[in-house]
């Protein structure tokens, strides 16, 4: 994405998320850097952006995980945002933008994708469990075993949190004495 291209994907997002004009992008603008890995795609049609995909290093800083934030942030990404104009919609565009941001993920080391649908989005729900992805309950967050400890992520109430292995062995495994799944393998 370049700056030139924000106006037209601030109008996309405007579609997609309610704070589009508060929304942090300056962080794919920035020079690239070694704990942020934040990469921005859009797709264009005749000059005129259509569609838009970004994600970052997921942002988790806690003391005593045993793993430090920048080896969290490479290993683990969050999808941030993905719209595509409502004309565009229902020909593979989207699912093109995702699988190259999600390649891109790949191939700089991430291990796991994760992603949070807004609330009322159900439509989202076929669409992303058609990508692959494991949609949790909202509210529920995404219970992760980062170090020897496991943690919940993305548990705020309104969200659901999406998740997507990118590499083997990152897998939902039973822990001794945890009764939900625990993401294993990420980092």
């Amino acid at each position: 994405m370049e700056r030139s291209d924000l106006p037209e994907v601030r109008v996309l997002l405007k579609d997609v998320a309610d704070n589009t004009d508060s929304m942090a992008l300056d962080i794919y603008f920035t020079e690239p850097s070694g704990n942020r890995f934040a990469t921005c795609l859009v797709a264009e049609r005749h000059g005129e952006v259509v569609g838009v995909v970004g994600g970052v290093g997921l942002n988790l800083t806690l003391a005593g995980l045993g793993v430090s934030d920048m080896e969290i942030a490479r290993r683990i990404r969050l999808l941030d945002f993905l719209a595509v104009r409502p004309a565009d919609r229902g020909a593979g565009l989207g699912t093109l933008l995702t699988t190259t941001l999600l390649d891109q993920f790949l191939g700089d080391g991430a291990r796991l994708a994760v992603t949070y649908l807004a609330p009322g989005r159900h439509e989202l729900v076929p669409v992303y469990t058609g990508w692959g992805w494991t949609i949790g309950l909202r509210g529920a967050g995404l219970p992760i075993q980062i170090g020897s400890d496991p943690l919940v992520i993305g548990d705020e109430p309104a969200l659901r949190t999406a998740w997507k292995a990118l590499a083997p062995g990152v897998r939902a495994t039973s822990l001794p004495g945890i009764r939900v799944p625990v993401v294993t393998g990420a980092a």
